[in-house]
């Protein structure tokens, strides 16, 4: 019978704009969104729109509904789905929406009728992308130009550009996918976006819950816009640089991967997106790795990126990976940091099949460490019972991600490095949810590298700031 060791982390708190809480929404509730240098001041988030005359009204509909508060659809009113406060002049966001026509992109009826005309979903996709194109450039020619574009199409051309008989199914066109290159525009003409689908127009249609809707559209929205940031956590080292290395498949060689830097994270909270040099492929492990010069020449990157806007160079730097580190990449890393005094190089996997169960009513607490005797393994619940929301917020049973310290590498305990990773968890601002089961360096790292891939394809120079690719 194998012996483990339990611990428990209590969970990370948040910064926002002049307190700390544990939950994203009660925290924004009460103290307001966190901005660089402590501002308090009211912001207006400009939205340009694209779309047909109904879908953009539609959307802009929806987005007036979010200046009253919408209540829970459920009579119980949870801890952890407070109502949507409403935003506007005193709204706990500090932000109002402001909507003018001239940032209106509108799609005319012979538009639509030339997607819907053409043979194949393949080839409307095509033709409606290069409708995308000149819209985004119209938008960012204004004066002054939008914040954010909302991308709101009608069901008709998403069925027009939809393969038939296929749920959930993506609008491409070859290997390019319509979301994947919608922020590649963003990028060129320097527009965050933010894509709405017709189901989230209905606000309220199957599995979307208004105030849900309203309270992700919200957080996005307020980062997306540059104002500052919906939160930040508040325990992170201002001298550690935090990374996340994962790779992506080239469009144009199938054969090929790039390192793809999710995600780079200072304690200040700045988020920053990297683009590294080919990978290889371990034909015994199936695993990418990175080569000793690309290892070393990505991680110089990461560093660069802190000192530009710390004025420093770290002291820590902690780097999340997916897969262990090989001997190849182990030294490039090693090399490319050799001004930092301490590093801790960690591997994060969530399919290992190792279960855990309680004998009470709920599964384990989220934070909760399980190590087996005898080995580098620890398994970190990122989801599980929250004491502060009295429930576990969560359709299935949990299971843990596997936290597994480089064993050459590391020096920093587990139970540290497990508290970083765990506060890592509620940095998603795509969701205002309390916490996500991946920490952010690491999640998303796959629709990153798809838009980084897109943007190579098309020679399009890359921005570092996260908010074009969420």
């Amino acid at each position: 019978m194998t012996n483990f060791r339990t611990d428990y982390i209590p969970e990370p708190k948040l910064r926002f704009g002049d307190g700390e809480a544990q939950d994203p929404r009660a925290g924004l509730m009460k103290y307001g969104p966190w901005s660089p240098g402590g501002s308090t001041s009211y912001n207006e988030i400009k939205l340009g729109f694209i779309g047909t005359s109904h879908s953009i009204a539609a959307a802009k509909q929806l987005f007036r509904e979010m200046e009253t508060v919408i209540p829970r659809d459920d009579d119980e009113v949870a801890r952890h789905k407070p109502p949507f406060p409403a935003m506007g002049m005193e709204s706990p966001f500090r932000a109002s929406l402001n909507m003018q026509p001239k940032w209106e992109e509108k799609l005319e009826e012979i538009d639509i009728e030339i997607v819907k005309d053409e043979p194949t979903p393949d080839a409307s996709v095509r033709v409606l992308l290069e409708r995308m194109d000149m819209a985004m450039q119209f938008l960012s020619e204004q004066d002054p130009p939008p914040k954010v574009v909302v991308i709101s199409l009608p069901e008709e051309i998403v069925g027009a550009c939809s393969p038939s008989g296929v749920d959930q199914a993506k609008m491409k066109h070859g290997n390019t996918d319509f979301h994947d290159r919608i922020k590649t525009f963003g990028l060129e003409y320097d527009l965050p976006t933010q894509l709405v689908r017709p189901q989230t127009l209905n606000f309220g249609g199957p599995g979307q819950e208004r105030a849900q809707v309203a309270w992700n559209l919200a957080v996005a929205l307020l980062y997306k816009s540059r104002e500052g940031r919906p939160w930040k956590l508040a325990h992170l080292e201002n001298d550690t640089c935090y990374a996340g290395i994962s790779f992506y498949r080239d469009r144009e060689k199938r054969g090929k991967a790039h390192a793809s830097l999710a995600q780079v994270f200072l304690g200040t909270g700045e988020s920053f997106v990297l683009r590294g040099d080919p990978a290889v492929k371990d034909e015994e492990s199936r695993n990418y790795h990175l080569t000793r010069d690309s290892a070393e020449d990505i991680v110089e990157q990461v560093i660069e990126q802190y000192e530009r806007y710390r004025k420093t160079k770290p002291n820590r730097l902690v780097l999340h990976k997916t897969s262990r580190f090989d001997t190849e990449e182990r030294e490039g890393f090693i090399s490319g940091s050799e001004e930092v005094s301490v590093r801790d190089f960690v591997t994060i996997r969530d399919n290992d099949p190792a279960r855990f169960y309680t004998t009470g009513q709920y599964p384990p607490l989220r934070g909760t460490v399980i190590t087996p005797e005898n080995t580098s393994k620890h398994f970190l619940y990122t989801k599980g019972y929250v004491p502060t929301l009295e429930t576990y917020p969560g359709p299935r049973i949990p299971t843990p991600i596997t936290v597994e310290p480089d064993p050459e590498v590391c020096e920093t305990s587990y139970l540290d490095l497990c508290e970083e990773i765990l506060s890592f968890t509620k940095m998603d601002w795509n969701t205002s949810d309390f916490a996500k089961k991946k920490p952010v360096t690491i999640k998303v790292a796959r629709a990153v590298g798809a838009i980084l891939a897109e943007s190579q394809r098309r020679g399009i120079r890359v921005k570092p700031q996260y908010y074009y690719y969420m």
